[in-house]
């Protein structure tokens, strides 16, 4: 076999054979090297003269006698007789001239052998375009676009240089075959970069020069497919193959370094590519007469590039299940964290609240959601909270306001509330189940405080009295804000009463007053005792509103006293109603004789002196 390597120039070849035998003896003379652009056969006649054949990849396909992939000319010796035949040749890229002389039966075994073998070949990487291109479309991974268009530049290199695409894809159009080379080294190139940074995450496992440096190669081959139009092969055949160079450099030096950074997907691209590699090495070495011709120099880079994309197709098949397997990780942190973020809003917003809106998660909540429903508002407050806090430094403030929230909140859920806010001190809760839930939360709260005063006093610190508003209506329970700043929160006048009737216990000295509404439940159910206090004219109300005095939550001297005075008091309050000042005046003293801290009915006696007729109590 003569190598010429990279060249431009004409070579003559002569051949000379001598038939030693009695018979006529025909022969296949076939160069098996199909990438030659010129190539002049002479045959000598028996007067001396030649007879010319011109063929190569400067015409057509079907201008060749002797229809193959490589060159083929038949010749016939008679007995005896000796011939030299002459060749000439041309070419724009690597010039080689591996001459072969066949029996025609053995060529036609040989040559089938060779198209079946090939025919594998071909199909086997048509079926990992297809299969990978398929992948492609299913999970959007541009990977795996990346190694299709490598695939397909690499299958189109093949084509070119068996010949089999000058054969059956473009016979017709010889300057296909002499530039497609160069078209298809880029895309292999650039596509196999393209894929390795991808695959290799380059970015974050090799230099950053190296990374570099691939990203400039990327640009050099895309550059490199439009070169045929711009210059002859014998100039850009030369310059696909030493941009070629250093990409036989790079891509192994990328993956050594990701393997020995410990990346998992670098295994199996290394693997893959040493067996390219070791593959197109023995085919070097048996061009230059290092190796013999055997089978595996022959089709070692046939078997090496075969065995690199399968390997590839299993190193992209592992980087799915490593994939899967950090999504499925991912997506349980991400399950995890948005469980502890939902219970960390559900801090700020009560999942009743939510619930109450139809809403499963605070996610869903969106500006403006609202709902129209029949609910207890229960507000309650710490009295002379303002004295009390100038006691105290800021952070006591905190600890104090979070030690008193801390311990009425149980009580709020453990009877079918929620908190709908904290308002320094104050609470405000919603029960939507049963009216009579607030009325024994209140009593509840009440009840508590004696045991959190005990241990307050304890700790040296003054105790506290807090007062708790009732009332029952309707009410729109919804959303607030702007869109990146939402609050849930609860408008109508049921909320703005509750609130009032709970500032009117400071005046009347009561531990929970309710309203109308509520009382009316609380008759119903017989369990609570309680009293009537007043018919009050509130601010934003025009008519007079009654309120009552549930007595449960009263410490039990008071409460009993309360109790024992009820209908005394109870016949007063009928007689200032009917305008009798002086038989309400006599009922509110024996009330007093008997309990005379009773707040509410000193009040009634401070009206009756002077009293006019149509006096009445305003709150301010």
């Amino acid at each position: 076999m003569l190598e010429f390597g990279q060249t431009n120039h004409h070579y003559w070849l002569r051949i000379t054979l001598e038939n030693k035998a009695n018979v006529f003896v025909s022969k296949l003379i076939e160069i098996n090297y199909n990438n030659i652009d010129l190539i002049q056969f002479y045959e000598p006649l028996d007067d001396g003269s030649f007879v010319k054949t011109e063929t190569g990849m400067l015409f057509p396909f079907a201008t060749r006698k002797y229809k193959n992939r490589n060159f083929v000319f038949p010749i016939a010796i008679g007995p005896g007789q000796k011939k030299t035949y002459y060749f000439l040749t041309w070419t724009s890229g690597g010039l080689s001239l591996p001459i072969l002389l066949w029996n025609q039966d053995s060529f036609i075994l040989h040559n089938a052998d060779v198209q079946h073998g090939l025919g594998i070949y071909y199909g086997v990487m048509i079926v990992m375009i297809l299969y990978n291109l398929f992948i492609f479309f299913s999970i959007r991974d541009i990977s795996y676009f990346y190694y299709v268009t490598y695939i397909l530049g690499f299958l189109g290199i093949q084509l070119v240089l068996t010949g089999h695409g000058f054969q059956y894809l473009w016979p017709e159009y010889p300057s296909l075959q002499r530039n497609f080379y160069v078209f298809f080294t880029g895309i292999c190139m650039s596509s196999a970069l393209l894929f390795a940074k991808r695959f290799l995450n380059t970015k974050e496992n090799i230099p950053i020069w190296l990374d570099k440096s691939m990203k400039v190669m990327v640009v050099a081959h895309a550059i490199l497919v439009i070169t045929p139009l711009l210059f002859p092969p014998e100039i850009t055949v030369k310059i696909a193959l030493l941009l070629s160079l250093p990409v036989l450099f790079m891509i192994p030096t990328a993956s050594v370094m990701s393997f020995l950074k410990k990346f998992r997907p670098a295994r199996y691209f290394l693997l893959a590519f040493t067996v390219l590699l070791v593959s197109g090495i023995v085919v070097v070495l048996r061009f230059i007469n290092i190796l013999g011709n055997t089978f595996i120099t022959e089709y070692g880079l046939y078997l090496g590039s075969t065995m690199e994309v399968i390997l590839l197709s299993i190193a992209l098949a592992d980087r799915i299940n490593i994939m899967k397997r950090e999504k499925s990780e991912a997506q349980a942190k991400t399950l995890e964290m948005q469980k502890i973020l939902t219970e960390s809003y559900a801090r700020f917003v009560p999942k009743d609240f939510l619930a109450n809106l139809g809403k499963e998660s605070i996610l869903d909540v969106k500006l403006g959601d609202q709902i129209q429903k029949d609910m207890s508002v229960l507000f309650s407050d710490i009295r002379s909270f303002t004295t009390l806090s100038e006691q105290m430094t800021p952070a006591e403030n905190f600890n104090f306001i979070n030690s008193y929230l801390g311990r009425m909140s149980p009580i709020i859920q453990r009877n079918h509330g929620f908190i709908d806010k904290f308002i320094g001190d104050a609470i405000m809760a919603l029960f939507q189940k049963n009216v009579l839930d607030a009325v024994n939360a209140g009593i509840e709260m009440q009840r508590y405080l004696k045991i959190y005063n005990d241990h307050r006093n304890k700790q040296g610190y003054v105790p506290i009295q807090i007062g708790v508003g009732i009332h029952s209506g309707s009410l729109m329970l919804g959303t607030i804000g702007a869109e990146e700043r939402l609050e849930g929160t609860v408008i109508s006048d049921t909320v703005n009463l509750a609130s009032r009737i709970e500032n009117l216990t400071k005046i009347y000295g009561s531990r929970i007053a309710v309203s109308e509404s509520t009382i009316e439940e609380v008759k119903r159910d017989g369990r609570f005792h309680f009293r009537f206090l007043d018919r009050v004219k509130v601010k934003g109300k025009k008519i007079p509103v009654s309120i009552y005095e549930v007595i449960d939550g009263d410490e039990p001297e008071e409460q009993d006293l309360k109790i024992a005075t009820k209908d005394t008091y109870e016949k007063g309050v009928n007689a200032f109603y009917s305008n009798y000042f002086e038989e309400a005046k006599v009922h509110f003293e024996k009330v007093l004789n008997i309990f005379p801290q009773d707040k509410a009915t000193q009040l009634y006696l401070k009206r009756l002196y002077p009293v006019t007729k149509d006096q009445s109590f305003d709150e301010h």
